[in-house]
């Protein structure tokens, strides 16, 4: 049974969220602790919460400061279509991602994924288990976080988690994607410190792309590439996109050269308050 495009795949409601304490110490030891209530692999989880660590600054003393990031915001996210989400640095574009991608609280509001086949039956991101909730509502990063080893290795890194381990990887997926991309199957054996940062960047888009979540969140991930790289990183998000019916792209950028034209909706964020065109 074929089912159309432009159907609500995503729907979220009068979204408010306020600024959280910096990430301490005590944050990173809960983490832990929580980790070990899932199945994780001890060494993977050791890199990542490395990385995590190196890359965040510990407050002995968090701020309280709050203030408001996302004021009321609503909107719908279709299949098949491809939204751009603009605004200026600061205005609450990757606070909303992340809200709706499920990495941050929010302080109000309702976030709805909707069933392949009814818009009547969804998962409320309340009532839904987190892992289950990321597997089909993704956010790609604009900084890639590489592990050691090589490309092919980074790659298979997702299905050792417990979440990913009932799929299975393809090869030859990937090695069509390269050709795309204009890169051998040699580029599979590189070594991941070795690679450029635009390299780095498909190889972290690919890493996602193969668990084909529904809903693809995008926050500036052609911001630091060069422009054949970025055509060539759009031109997959797009081919992946029409791959499937149901899926759909919430795309935040400054530069909309490259993504606008091929947009079907453009939303705008000032101040935390989202204007959608619906």
């Amino acid at each position: 049974m074929s089912i159309d495009t432009g159907r609500v795949l995503l729907e979220f409601d009068n979204l408010c969220a306020h600024s959280q304490r910096t990430i301490n110490a005590q944050s990173i030891k809960d983490s832990k602790e929580a980790s070990n209530k899932i199945s994780i692999p001890s060494s993977i989880y050791q890199k990542w919460t490395s990385k995590l660590t190196a890359n965040t600054s510990l407050d002995k003393e968090p701020s309280t400061h709050d203030r408001t990031l996302i004021s009321g915001a609503s909107g719908t996210l279709l299949s098949g279509q491809v939204t751009v989400l603009t605004g200026a640095s600061g205005s609450g574009k990757s606070v909303l991602l992340r809200v709706l991608a499920g990495l941050l609280p929010m302080s109000s509001g309702t976030v709805r994924l909707h069933d392949d086949t009814s818009n009547n039956v969804y998962h409320d991101i309340h009532e839904t288990a987190p892992m289950r909730w990321r597997k089909q509502v993704a956010l790609l990063a604009q900084h890639p976080q590489l592990l050691d080893g090589s490309v092919l290795e980074n790659l298979q890194m997702p299905y050792q988690l417990h979440a990913h381990q009932s799929q299975t990887f393809d090869r030859d997926w990937h090695v069509a994607q390269l050709e795309h991309l204009d890169r051998s199957a040699d580029f599979l054996q590189k070594d991941a410190k070795h690679l450029s940062g635009g390299e780095r960047q498909l190889v972290n888009t690919l890493r996602l792309l193969q668990l084909s979540p529904k809903v693809l969140l995008l926050d500036e991930p052609t911001a630091a590439l060069d422009i054949d790289t970025s055509a060539q990183l759009v031109n997959l998000l797009i081919n992946w996109l029409h791959a499937d019916a149901q899926r759909t792209l919430l795309w935040v950028t400054h530069d909309t050269k490259d993504i606008m034209p091929l947009a079907n909706r453009h939303w705008h964020m000032q101040a935390g308050v989202l204007t959608t065109d619906s």
